[in-house]
């Protein structure tokens, strides 16, 4: 049997696949240009494609060829420059799913999510619905599987819930009873599995969820016990006052945060396990189950604590280039600056263009940070400077390192800092 598996480098479709070649099934993998894949997939067929611009039915009907089933684990919890829920939950799943019928796919299994419904109000969960209705009506074998948050290795949702619950102050939407019904990835694809090898939940939309729901304030609990930080110190934020604050949450790197997903959270996230069990025999773990049979391993702690790091790290850096090159452009005496590069040898002639023409660069340095333009080379460029400019001070002016307030001293922790910055950012 053949199956095509979109958004197969996700945490989801990587899942998936893994599972799918274990059990020995020809998969083709739909993976996005310049991702890695793992060593294992090197001898499977893989297709680059971009659901945000793949939206006509001529762009699948190739790639379709002599496939029997269709997963699409393709999906974003939060819109950006480039993705837009109408093209990545709509348009193109929509063309992929007409593609399916001319080329004669047997099965379809949309991955779709709990709250895609007729209760739905936001534009996650409408997008998801709209794609989940246009599939019902094809006339091939489907299944619609609705899961609630989906934890495991790998998780992004779960990786910002444990560094929540590593803060010193984990903040909780009102006071924190929102219901959630989180389902192990392993369960999924299992059911996954299930629906490719049988007919039951043929033309069904199937909520997946755990066994029982767990508070917000609960699941901080088990997950700081888990990490082996104690009971967590909660602060409790009005939800009005959450919502408003949510509109910050670009800042927080790739975090899923944004005034929608606060009010999906709040909510609820939750159904009856019953029909799940009753049509593939499948018994999700419980969060408390699930975390029992993988203790916390020290690298999980770090992640946890490191998570809200990187972004910190990276405004903080982008913050000291700008006012680098604000204050010696205009805050600091230019004639005190002339006399700083005269002691370097630097006429008068050429003082002005390189105080300036340095200023300029360092502002630049500074946005580009802050924008994440060219991150790698942009680390490398900035270190190069820092190291640079500290030999050369070091050789010239030996006696700047003597500064009691260490000013060329302070540019040596802040190489450390800036690659341990881009090490942070790159694992998002």
């Amino acid at each position: 049997m053949r199956i095509l598996v979109t958004g197969a480098t996700g945490f989801i479709g990587r899942h998936i696949v893994n599972k799918l070649l274990e059990l020995n099934y020809d998969v083709v993998a739909c993976v996005r240009s310049g991702r890695s894949v793992p060593e294992a997939w090197h001898n499977i067929e893989l297709i680059e494609v971009d659901f945000a611009r793949d939206d006509r039915v001529s762009d699948w009907l190739e790639r379709l060829k002599d496939v029997d089933v269709v997963i699409n684990a393709v999906g974003i919890i939060k819109e950006s420059a480039g993705q837009s829920f109408e093209a990545v939950h709509i348009k193109t799943p929509c063309a992929l799913f007409e593609a399916c019928a001319i080329a004669g796919v047997q099965k379809v299994i949309q991955i779709s999510a709990l709250g895609a419904d007729a209760d739905a109000t936001s534009q996650y969960h409408l997008s998801k619905r709209a794609a989940d209705d246009y599939l019902a009506s094809q006339s091939y074998s489907w299944t619609i599987l609705r899961p609630s948050i989906v934890y495991g290795a790998g998780a992004q949702s779960m990786a910002l819930f444990k560094a929540i619950s590593s803060l010193p102050f984990s903040p909780l939407i009102g006071d924190g009873a929102q219901q959630i019904q989180p389902i192990h990835i392993d369960d999924l694809v299992r059911i996954v599995v299930a629906s490719i090898e049988t007919d039951e939940g043929l033309n069904a939309c199937i909520d997946l969820v755990g066994p029982e729901p767990i508070s917000i304030e609960k699941m901080y609990t088990q997950l700081r016990r888990w990490l082996g930080l104690g009971r967590p110190r909660l602060l409790r934020v009005p939800y009005r006052l959450s919502l408003a604050l949510s509109h910050l949450g670009g800042f927080v790197g790739g975090a899923p945060v944004t005034p929608e997903t606060v009010q999906m959270l709040q909510r609820g996230n939750t159904a009856d396990p019953g029909p799940l069990a009753e049509r593939f025999g499948v018994t999700p773990k419980s969060f408390q189950a699930a975390l029992d049979e993988t203790p916390a391993q020290q690298a999980d702690r770090w992640h946890a604590q490191l998570y809200f790091l990187g972004p910190l790290l990276r405004y903080a850096l982008a913050f000291l280039w700008l006012a680098t090159g604000l204050v010696s452009a205009f805050g600091y005496p230019p004639e005190k600056s002339f006399a700083l590069l005269a002691q370097l040898g630097v006429t008068k002639t050429w003082a002005p263009l390189l105080l300036y023409g340095a200023s300029v660069l360092d502002v630049f340095l500074g946005l580009a940070l802050l924008l994440r333009y060219r991150i790698v080379p942009l680390v490398y460029f900035q270190v190069s400077m820092i190291v640079a400019y500290t030999a050369l001070v070091a050789v010239s002016q030996p006696t700047q390192l003597l500064h009691p307030y260490g000013a060329i001293l302070k540019n040596i922790p802040l190489i450390p800092a800036t690659l341990a910055m881009l090490v942070l950012e790159r694992s998002k």
